[in-house]
C-alpha cells in the first residue's frame, strides 16, 4: 500500500493523517448542510467542531495507549525518556482507536452543547451521518497506512506489505468503509424523517455498535491488546456497551415528552 504519500527532505505526507484530516472536513461539510436546514447558522457549529476535533483525538490515542501500554512504557517501549513521551502523543504515525475518539468527542460536545445551553439531541442528529461519512476515508487512510486488515484469506485477500508476511488478508477496511457510506446515506434519509430528536444519533450508535462486533471477527490484526477477557477483541466488548447505550438512548429519547425534533 501507500504509507507515505508525499516525502520532501524532512516533511513526510503520510496518507493516513492526510485521510484523517479529510474525515474531518466531510464530516464538518456534511453536519454544516444539515444544520442550515434546522434554520441554524454555522458559527456555533465550528466553534463545537473545535471541541470535537480536539477531544476525538485525544480520546482516541488514551484509548491506544492503555490497550497497547506496554509499547508505551514497558519492554517494547523506547528506551529513553524523551522517546516514551515522544512516543505517547505521536499520532502522526497512526495509533487511534475509533471508540475512544467517539468517547472523547461525545464528551467534548456534551460539556460544550451544555454550556452554550444549545439543543443537545438535535445537534447530535446533525452531527451522525457526518460522523458516519468521515469514517469512510477515516477507513481508507487505515487501508493504504496497511492497518486493521482482516484475516488470512488466498481467495479474496490483499497482500499488505506492511505486515512483513506475503500472506493475502481481506480488506477488512475497505469493507468497514462501504458499510459507513451506505449508513451515512441511510442516516441522512431518517434525519429528514425523523419523529423526534436524537432518533438519528441513537440509531448510528446502534447500527455501527452492531456492525463492529461482527466486522471484528473478520479482524487479523492480532495485537489489539486484551480488555476484560480475550474471548472477544477489546472493540467487542466495548461494542456491546455501546449497543446497549444505542438501544436505551432510543427508547428513553422516543418515550420522553413526546420528544420534540429540536430538543
Amino acid at each position: 500500500m501507500h504509507p507515505i504519500l508525499f516525502s520532501a527532505g524532512p516533511f513526510t505526507l503520510r496518507t493516513y493523517g492526510l485521510m484523517m484530516a479529510l474525515s474531518f472536513v466531510l464530516g464538518l461539510v456534511m453536519a454544516a448542510h444539515l444544520n442550515r436546514k434546522e434554520g441554524r447558522s454555522d458559527e456555533e457549529l465550528m466553534d463545537l467542531t473545535v471541541w470535537i476535533m480536539v477531544g476525538a483525538v485525544v480520546g482516541a490515542r488514551i484509548l491506544y495507549v492503555a490497550v497497547e501500554w506496554p509499547q508505551f512504557w514497558g519492554p517494547l517501549a523506547p528506551p529513553t525518556l524523551a522517546g516514551r513521551l515522544i512516543n505517547l502523543v505521536a499520532v502522526w504515525r497512526g495509533g487511534l482507536v475509533y471508540y475512544g475518539g467517539f468517547a472523547g468527542a461525545w464528551a467534548a460536545a456534551w460539556a460544550f452543547l451544555r454550556a452554550r445551553r444549545a439543543p443537545l439531541w438535535s445537534y447530535a442528529d446533525v452531527l451522525a451521518p457526518g460522523l458516519a461519512l468521515g469514517q469512510v476515508t477515516g477507513r481508507i487512510g487505515c487501508f493504504f497506512n496497511g492497518c486493521c486488515y482482516g484475516i488470512p484469506s488466498a481467495r479474496y485477500g490483499l497482500v499488505f506489505p506492511a505486515i512483513g508476511d506475503g500472506v493475502p488478508h481481506l480488506p477488512t477496511q475497505l469493507y468497514e468503509a462501504a458499510f459507513c457510506l451506505a449508513l451515512s446515506a441511510g442516516l441522512v434519509r431518517l434525519w429528514r424523517r425523523r419523529s423526534y430528536a436524537g432518533q438519528v444519533f441513537g440509531t448510528y450508535v446502534l447500527a455501527y455498535s452492531v456492525w463492529r462486533f461482527l466486522i471484528e471477527f473478520l479482524r487479523g490484526d492480532a495485537a489489539r491488546g486484551v480488555l476484560f477477557s480475550p474471548a472477544l477483541s477489546p472493540s467487542q466488548w466495548i461494542s456491546l456497551g455501546t449497543a446497549a447505550v444505542g438501544v436505551g438512548l432510543l427508547l428513553a429519547l422516543r418515550r420522553r415528552d413526546g420528544a420534540p425534533v429540536r430538543a
